[in-house]
Parts: C-alpha cells; structure tokens; sequence
C-alpha cells in the first residue's frame, strides 16, 4: 500500500491570513505591559498598606484595559475595511 502524497498547493487549503501591522502589534505589547506594571504595583501597594498609592494604580490598570478594548476594535475595523 502506498499512501497519496500532497501535492505543493494543498497546504494552503484556507483564506490567507493577513499579517497585523506593526503599530498594532507594538501597541498591544505595551498596553499589555503596562497593564500588567500597574496591577503588579497595585497588589504590592495594597499588602504593603498604601491605600492612596494602590487605588492610583488600579486606576491606571483600567485605563491600560479600556486602551486594550480600543486598540483591538481599531485593528478589528482596519481589518475589515481593506
């Protein structure tokens, strides 16, 4: 018995995918980031007992998550229109 090769088109069996641009990429690396400084810097404050300190911060883990929303309903929009 001999197993059918494939033949060189079929590994591309669905749509291309398209490649993200740069900028949302490098967006979504730093929103991420500083989401993730800011939360860490909230939990070390609240153990620490820094109340005033920790609310800034989880304040400012919020606005990194509200960015996050808008960056991705951005690069969903783009996505679609071309």
């Amino acid at each position: 018995m001999q197993e059918d090769a494939p033949e060189e088109g079929d590994d591309q069996a669905g749509p291309a995918q398209r490649q993200m641009p740069l900028g949302i990429v490098v967006a979504r690396i730093l929103v991420v980031t500083s989401m993730s400084f800011a939360a860490a810097a909230a939990i070390f404050f609240l153990v620490g007992g820094l109340w005033e300190l920790a609310l800034v911060s989880i304040a400012a883990t919020a606005i990194f998550l509200g960015l996050m929303f808008v960056i991705e309903r951005g690069a969903e929009s783009s996505a679609g229109h071309s």
